[in-house]
């Protein structure tokens, strides 16, 4: 579980780079501050929907392990209800988010997460 932990630091850190560059690209263009607001937004709620996988996973584990026979799903509902609510919020307001770059961001630290898992997988081998 601490190659697990340590996987989540190296996303948090990676998003927190990412988004410290898109309020950067916010402050510094205002023409493209719509298409930077939907990355910030997208990537924040991709950040919400990674750590809430994370916890799942961990509640499986530990269920796995005490083998109990409580069911323990991953919240897929869940996850994709928050990205479906992401999407609504924005739609509502075009002239202030774009949508193309919060369905980009939507990805954002899911890609993170495989990259960051070959890159690892690659240096321990």
């Amino acid at each position: 579980m601490d190659d697990f932990s340590a996987h989540l630091k190296a996303v948090q850190k990676f998003t927190l780079f990412f988004l410290s560059f898109c309020f950067f690209a916010w402050a510094l263009l205002p023409e493209y501050r719509a298409y930077s607001m939907g990355l910030i937004v997208g990537t924040c709620v991709s950040y919400i929907n990674a750590q809430y996988l994370a916890m799942k996973i961990q509640q499986l584990t530990k269920a796995v392990v005490e083998k109990t026979n409580r069911k323990v799903n991953l919240g897929f509902i869940t996850r994709a209800s928050i990205a479906l609510l992401t999407v609504v919020l924005v739609v509502k307001y075009p002239e202030k988010i774009a949508l193309s770059t919060t369905l980009a961001g939507l990805f954002v630290v899911q890609l993170a997460t495989l990259l960051l898992g070959i890159v690892s997988n690659s240096r321990r081998k």
